[in-house]
């Protein structure tokens, strides 16, 4: 109801009560219920006695009615968590997974106290930030699990340049990089048989409005810091939702290609000399590809090398 409400208070007009609880179907008491309810949460709704109700403002709070709000997505968004403090989204999500929670399910969270990265990094997730996980059955053999983590990088590099005008560089293989510094990790976890994936967890934490903790803004940076203004989440979100859901669709019907020709408008990597930290051992080279399964194709000295997972260093 509180959906269908929100869609009704249109900003700038009134609307009457009485016609709210018509449209609603409900009595003039239960709306204002509901009003009081959204003041509460943070909206500003002015009221007249002979005009109604009319929106003056929204909060930027990252609960299912705002973020649905507009939406019209094919999978990914349909269902969503959200909660003021959480120890890990990922872990919440790992667990509706496990319950076969409807797939495009979306955990999300003002502040993380647990929040990880990749190799178990911790992953700092204060309040102004974005930080959110989704519950996918791609259906895809495990050799593929790459390209989820790229559907996804996709999907935030193409809300941060919608929502910001800002133009963020993938690095390979999960992060999304402002002026060489990250703002955005994205860490895909899968549980799989031999020759399918069973579900995949999307982790995805973006520095938005948060502050960078000192000894991180070496390497880190958030919107907020590049823009110069506040960045509604909501919008943000709500973009990246959009266009994950396009990416995914073409994901899950194996439309490789595409996916593989998005991450390359973002990802300035073919041709550049890189170290490569994998399986413990450092690995220089020139970048010649990336293949259909989202690993690196590496010209070395001696030969060609293909680098499934790993940290890598410009040179």
């Amino acid at each position: 109801m509180k959906i269908r409400l929100l869609d009704l208070l249109v900003d700038d007009h009134f609307i009457s009560g009485e016609k709210l609880a018509s449209n609603l179907g409900v009595t003039r008491t239960a709306v204002w219920k509901q009003i009081d309810y959204l003041r509460n949460l943070g909206y500003k709704i002015d009221s007249s006695k002979n005009k109604g109700y009319r929106l003056v403002s929204r909060p930027d709070i990252l609960i299912p009615e705002e973020i649905k709000n507009g939406l019209d997505l094919n999978v990914i968004g349909n269902e969503i968590h959200y909660f003021k403090e959480i120890n890990s989204t990922n872990l919440y999500a790992k667990q509706l997974a496990q319950e076969s929670v409807c797939e495009g399910t979306v955990v999300v969270a003002d502040i993380q106290i647990s929040g990880r990265g990749r190799k178990d990094r911790n992953w700092s997730s204060p309040f102004g930030g974005l930080w959110l996980s989704i519950v996918l059955y791609p259906k895809l053999p495990p050799e593929r699990g790459m390209l989820v983590t790229m559907t996804a990088s996709v999907a935030v590099a193409q809300a941060i340049n919608e929502i910001t005008g800002l133009n963020p560089k993938i690095k390979w293989p999960n992060d999304i990089l402002l002026n060489k510094k990250k703002v955005c990790g994205v860490l895909t976890e899968i549980e799989a048989e031999m020759d399918r994936i069973n579900y995949s967890i999307i982790g995805i934490g973006i520095n938005v409005n948060n502050e960078i903790e000192e000894d991180l803004q070496g390497i880190a940076i958030s919107l907020k810091s590049i823009v110069g203004v506040q960045i509604s989440r909501v919008k943000l979100l709500q973009s990246m939702l959009k266009h994950l859901d396009e990416n995914y669709v073409k994901l899950v019907s194996k439309d490789y290609s595409s996916i593989r020709n998005f991450w390359f408008s973002y990802a300035n990597i073919i041709g550049k000399k890189i170290q490569v930290d994998y399986e413990n051992e450092d690995i220089l080279g020139v970048v010649i590809d990336v293949d259909e399964s989202g690993c690196l194709i590496l010209k070395t000295d001696k030969d060609q090398v293909r680098i499934v997972s790993g940290d890598i260093t410009f040179l």
